[in-house]
């Protein structure tokens, strides 16, 4: 599974029971372990002819004609790392050659699917197995349910699904892997009303270490299963495809509430108190910004109603009173489920929803840290969100920093930990930390971005503990385990000694053998 997983665009407990001995006992026997193979060395490259014969898809070496457009990731911050080669994975087989080469040589991988991976895991030195060309979407209506290439981007998805009269929960970084994304959870604005993306899988194809390829659901590889439903991204295997089950399209609106930075208190009192327990058909992201360019501070509530049109009103009504604050601006408008994909992407139209050469989303440099939030914030806790938006304003040639609150609850909590590996299904909210800088000065030193989200989180820890969502990867957490999963970290290392005993699929933040 790729390590791409940044669910949104960087600018906008209960004890595990029931899935112990029994779900490790329903995975197939264990693999065995590979043979260790002498380690490649700069003197002896490994015969990448070997490799290249053996896949239908092509092969990148570095310097190369065309490398330099298959080398890079979503975030040009990493695009530094040159990797000795790129794999194009046209299929499954081309995955397995690839695995089996990486294995017989001694070659470290790493595998890409979108290449959004917040803390550069989706790329390395080595071999890159890169499945993004595997892109490709199969609706079958009668069953409701969408066979998706594991390269497909987000945008591309909510297209073909649109196009045929159904809609799935996802995130809103238009071009997101759908592997990262639904490997780590997946949370959008649909996610109160429907669940995770995680939460609609219905099955997958699974790459193993030496080469093997599995079907996977519930019926088969249960435990693996119930891991690539929230456990993460690129520590069992490489997921080629995934069936997912759709929904019809529902009627949408959008709706957006602004305030003047001075209620600001007011504001994220008010909406905590409110949104995490608001009707599930509504979904609501608090959003904090600091502007250094021209010192502005903003806040603003915004979100998405799948219920009757007629009832939004009152939902609205609830939270400003919630707030007990009049907003300067309240805006309600119809949309569509496609349109408000592009809404959120903030793409002008889908055509143009893609990277270049395609389309014009910019490849963005960023740092990016979260807090899973299980608590209330306290008053003085308030303050300290203030206090962090406002030092926003000091990071030196920072486009912009800031925060995103988003509301969870609702669907989220519908399904249980004994059937997904996703930990955080009772927290409240997710905060997202932020820092942008521009991208013709992409190789400017990351230090004081990184710094400034880390310390944000660092200054929220005494409030909301430590817990953090996996898609927003954060190199600086060292209890990562328990941080992404607590309460099913145990049961995802145990997994990973039946499926991958080697270890061969590893990176800072994998899933570790139990």
């Amino acid at each position: 599974m790729a390590t791409s997983g940044s669910d949104r665009p960087l600018g906008r407990r209960t004890v595990l029971r029931g899935i112990g001995l029994g779900a490790t006992a329903a995975l197939a026997p264990a693999l065995p372990a590979r043979a260790a193979r002498p380690a490649a060395t700069s003197a002896s490259p490994p015969p990448w002819s070997a490799l290249r014969s053996s896949m239908a898809g092509p092969l990148y070496l570095r310097g190369a004609s065309g490398y330099s457009g298959v080398a890079r990731g979503f975030n040009p911050r990493f695009d530094a790392i040159m990797p000795s080669a790129v794999a194009r994975c046209a299929s499954a087989p081309d995955v397995a050659a690839a695995l089996r080469f990486a294995g017989q040589y001694s070659v470290p991988f790493t595998v890409r699917s979108g290449g959004h991976a917040l803390a550069g895991w989706s790329t390395g030195t080595g071999l890159v197995i890169d499945v993004s060309s595997q892109s490709s979407v199969v609706i079958d209506a009668s069953s409701a349910t969408a066979t998706v290439g594991t390269g497909t981007r987000l945008i591309d998805l909510y297209q073909k699904v649109s196009a045929a009269g159904f809609a799935i929960p996802g995130g809103t970084c238009p071009s997101v892997g759908i592997a990262g994304l639904t490997l780590g959870g997946g949370i959008g604005a649909l996610t109160r009303a429907w669940g995770l993306t995680c939460d609609q899988l219905r099955g997958a194809t699974v790459v193993f270490a030496d080469g093997s390829t599995k079907a996977v659901d519930d019926a088969h590889w249960p435990g693996l299963f119930w891991a690539l439903k929230g456990g993460g991204g690129g520590s069992f295997g490489v997921a080629t495809s995934f069936t997912f089950a759709l929904r019809p399209t529902p009627a949408l609106q959008n709706y957006s509430l602004g305030y003047p930075f001075s209620a600001a208190a007011d504001v994220l009192a008010g909406w905590q108190a409110w949104a995490p327990y608001a009707d599930p058909r509504l979904s609501s992201d608090l959003v904090f910004r600091a502007t250094r360019t021209n010192g502005s501070l903003t806040v603003g509530v915004s979100g998405r109603w799948t219920g009757p049109p007629e009832l939004l009103g009152a939902q609205i009504d609830a939270l400003v009173a919630s707030i007990g604050t009049a907003p300067t601006s309240r805006r309600v408008a119809n949309t569509t489920f496609l349109q408000a994909a592009l809404d959120d992407a903030g793409c002008a139209a889908y055509g143009s929803c893609h990277l270049p050469p395609q389309g014009t989303v910019t490849r963005q440099p960023s740092s990016g840290a979260s807090t899973m939030a299980y608590q209330p914030l306290s008053s003085q806790g308030i303050q300290t969100v203030i206090a962090q938006v406002r030092a926003g304003l000091s990071v030196p040639k920072a486009q912009w920093t800031g925060l995103t609150i988003v509301a969870l609850g609702g669907a989220v909590r519908d399904v249980s930990i004994t059937t997904s590996a996703f930990a955080h299904r009772e927290a409240l909210f997710m905060m997202h930390y932020l820092a942008r800088w521009s991208p013709s000065t992409p190789t400017l030193n990351p230090a004081p971005y990184d710094g400034y989200v880390r310390g944000f989180r660092a200054a929220m820890a005494p409030y909301l503990g430590s817990g953090a969502y996996v898609n927003y990867q954060d190199s600086a957490i060292s209890d990562f385990g328990n941080a992404y999963w607590p309460g099913t970290y145990a049961q995802l290392r145990s997994v990973k000694s039946k499926v991958d005993p080697g270890n061969a699929f590893r990176f800072p933040q994998s899933v570790v053998p139990a």
